[in-house]
């Protein structure tokens, strides 16, 4: 589910939590990002991902859509499928119910199927193309799967008259553009799957239309840059971005100026240098933000202002020169913050002080610790030996150890010179409270 649906957005399933943005494989000690769930694809190896999977009935929360029953072995297949519904299907594919899937068939285009067709699954093609109105006879059809073919050109109505279509996976093909208003029939769409192809820009009007999308997911193409206008001028329900592994090198205050529905924003792995102040301003119910991975190295005063319900936050791996004391006291929810990778010189403990619902921390190393005592796990974990450098990072223990040593020094040297001037009756008694001295002397 979206993060919004549980309070830190984690998924828990037969006991086995896993963090936001992934879900757990069944009954295993397994977690897979959000996107692999109910893809058509057993990315689990047990089928768990592919369970319970419905058409989603509410926006905020993903879809987990009822897994087909065993379709009909494909050396014999009728022309209609049992119970149901399709009159035509490709003698080569499977069917069930309302579903045709032809996944592995060296299909070179879109096969010619019932009308009436609700899910169609094509993924592991050879289909190069998507031609205009290619799909426009099924109008009831909910969920299209086009992942890994060799789809290079998606023309401008290619998915023309999908007006109930709710799922779209094109993952793992060659596009490198969207075309103005490609999707522009797709009022009802929820999940846009877009990842690792080569799309270098977003053109104007590329995302008009999709007036009910809550889940864009654009990892690994090649964006270089983000149009300086309102992302969610054409996506006024958008809720998970996620934009890991692009090329992304600055972020202007106007792109998310009217996302009010942003639970979590992924900007991980691009090349980020800066974020204009005050573009996340207007994201009042995000719970999830990851700038990882970048090449920041200064953080605006205020950026963060604004992020009221912000739960998780990750700034780990950039070439950050400073914190500022109050970079973090706007995020009172907050309760995992990373700071992996941070060589932080100026941390002071008024920078996590105000951060009183915090209960996780990864710092790049273990003294950092100290600053933030409050936090109930903070990693790495130390080992339990600490060099003098780390014993001594306080200026206060620093001037107590140079007192107590010089206290040390002169107090033994003192009464070395004493009973070296003061006669003793026992002079093996006096050689030994003066070898103590010297020996004591010599440790301080």
């Amino acid at each position: 589910p979206l993060p919004s649906a549980e309070p830190l957005g984690r998924s828990q399933q037969d006991g086995h939590t896993c963090p936001l943005g992934q879900f757990p494989c069944g009954n295993l000690s397994v977690c897979l990002p959000q996107a692999l769930h109910c893809n058509g694809e057993d990315d689990c190896g047990n089928g768990a991902d592919e369970e319970d999977c419905a058409v989603p009935s509410a926006p905020g929360i993903l879809p987990h859509p009822a897994g087909p029953p065993a379709p009909h072995s494909p050396g014999a297949l009728p022309s209609a499928c049992p119970s149901a519904g399709l009159e035509l299907f490709p003698e080569r594919c499977r069917c069930w119910g309302r579903t045709v899937d032809c996944t592995g068939q060296d299909l070179a285009a879109v096969p010619w199927v019932s009308s009436n067709v609700s899910r169609m699954d094509l993924k592991k093609n050879e289909i190069h193309s998507l031609l205009d109105n290619e799909f426009a006879r099924y109008r009831s059809l909910k969920k299209l799967f086009l992942q890994n073919n060799r789809i290079r050109l998606i023309s401008p109505k290619a998915f023309a008259g999908l007006s109930q279509l709710q799922m779209l996976f094109l993952s793992h093909n060659r596009v490198t553009q969207l075309q103005p208003r490609v999707f522009e029939d797709l009022h009802r769409l929820e999940w846009l799957m877009l990842d690792n192809n080569r799309i270098s820009q977003i053109v104007p009007e590329a995302f008009a239309g999709l007036r009910s999308l809550y889940f864009l997911y654009m990892l690994n193409n090649s964006l270089s840059q983000i149009p300086n206008a309102s992302l969610c001028a054409e996506m006024p329900r958008l809720s998970w971005l996620e934009l890991e592994g692009n090329k992304i090198r600055a972020v202007r205050r106007a792109v998310f100026q009217e996302c009010h529905h942003f639970t979590v924003l992924i900007l991980r792995r691009n090349k980020l240098r800066w974020i204009q102040d005050g573009t996340f301003s207007r994201l009042n119910r995000l719970v999830e933000l990851d700038l990882s991975s970048n090449s920041l190295d200064q953080l605006p005063p205020s950026l963060f202002n604004g992020l009221t319900q912000l739960q998780q936050l990750n700034i780990s791996y950039n070439p950050l020169k400073e914190l500022l004391p109050g970079q973090f006291e706007r995020l009172p929810q907050l309760r995992s913050l990373s700071l992996e990778g941070l060589e932080i010189p100026n941390i002071h403990n008024l920078t996590l002080q105000k951060l009183t619902n915090l209960s996780h921390i990864y710092f790049k190393k273990f003294q950092y610790c100290r600053y933030a005592p409050h936090v109930r796990s903070c990693k790495p974990n130390t080992d339990g030996i600490s060099s003098f450098e780390n014993l001594l990072a306080s200026i206060i223990l620093r001037i107590s150890v140079w007192v107590i040593a010089c206290l040390t020094c002169f107090g033994n040297l003192f009464v070395i010179l004493l009973r070296s001037c003061v006669g003793t009756e026992n002079s093996q008694h006096a050689m030994a409270i003066k070898s103590l001295c010297c020996e004591w002397g010599a440790a301080g």
